[in-house]
């Protein structure tokens, strides 16, 4: 592998709903590459910001046009979210966990650790005890995201942002124009931001991409030592979304694209096209059953290691 380089993609400000009136997200993100005197080059990954292209495509809410169902005004009332809000979530996706934030942050020791962790204690607080007091988990192009991918945040008052309905057919269009452009053959990825499983924090990962195979496919392949390995079947497009997300942030830096050149990748195959992020989930049908498979074999465990009667084995090695 070459040397990395990633080459951030800066606008003078913040991109309002008439700057996308009349223009593409292909078009805006060729203009940025040359205001920043970027020559994409063949193999090149651009990573943009998902909330920059539902600008372009659409996905910009103004609330007051949102009418509310029965059904978003009851679940809004009891989980004290905007109806408005909820009734764009729900159109969204469907639901898989709620996360009571305000109830978890008054576990001592969590608030203590979101204490050592905020900029702003008291909008801290206020954020996650008054105004964002549930979060929404919804499964959608192979990831588990906050409230559906929607963005309250640096929109225009009174606006709330969606993801793109086809990220993967929206990254397509952008790489047709900027190869129409530009005359490269470089890939397109679209990141969002979501909550890290079983961490603290965020990150940024691929919810669309075009031109570029989303993962390596050399599971059971011999090791260094010849033996077959289960691994294999890394996720290149997250890798190279969380790389280029360290560059453009997720708040103020102005920074919503950015050019990853260097990153060995292989081509999208054709077979995959048009298939957009299923390639990267599991086949939905199979979902229920390999959940009741892993309950099981959960279950199963605790009551063998309750009848083993021993309690969990120490660390025996010296090293």
């Amino acid at each position: 592998m070459s040397d990395v380089t990633i080459k951030p993609l800066s606008v003078p400000e913040a991109i309002r709903p008439e700057d996308a009136e009349g223009r593409t997200a292909g078009s805006f993100f060729a203009d940025a590459l040359v205001e920043n005197g970027i020559a994409p080059e063949d193999n090149d990954v651009l990573v943009v910001s998902s909330k920059v292209v539902s600008f372009f495509e659409g996905g910009l809410i103004c609330l007051a046009d949102v009418r509310p169902s029965w059904k978003a005004r009851f679940l809004g009332r009891a989980f004290e979210k905007d109806p408005r809000k909820m009734q764009v979530l729900m159109e969204t996706g469907r639901v898989l966990l709620a996360i009571p934030v305000k109830r978890i942050m008054r576990i001592p020791s969590v608030r203590q650790m979101m204490m050592e962790r905020t900029a702003n204690p008291e909008a801290m607080l206020a954020g996650y005890t008054r105004l964002n007091g549930y979060t929404f988990i919804v499964p959608a192009h192979a990831a588990y995201l906050d409230e559906a991918g929607i963005d309250y945040t640096n929109s225009p008052e009174g606006y709330i942002t969606v993801l793109p309905p086809d990220p993967c057919a929206t990254a397509r269009e952008i790489r047709d124009e900027l190869r129409n452009r530009f005359g490269v053959e470089l890939a397109v990825i679209i990141a969002d931001t979501v909550t890290s499983v079983g961490r603290i924090g965020s990150q940024d990962v691929a919810i669309g991409y075009a031109g570029i195979d989303p993962m390596t496919r050399e599971t059971f392949s011999d090791d260094l030592f010849g033996v077959p390995r289960s691994g294999g079947i890394d996720i290149v497009i997250d890798s190279i979304a969380g790389l280029a997300g360290l560059v453009m942030g997720q708040t103020i830096e102005l920074t919503p694209a950015a050019l990853v050149r260097g990153v060995d990748h292989a081509p999208e195959r054709p077979e995959d096209v048009g298939r957009g992020m299923g390639v990267l989930g599991y086949p939905p049908r199979a979902m229920g059953q390999m959940t009741l498979h892993v309950l099981i074999a959960t279950a199963w465990f605790r009551i063998l290691n309750l009848l083993s009667l021993q309690r969990w084995p120490k660390k025996t090695r010296s090293v």
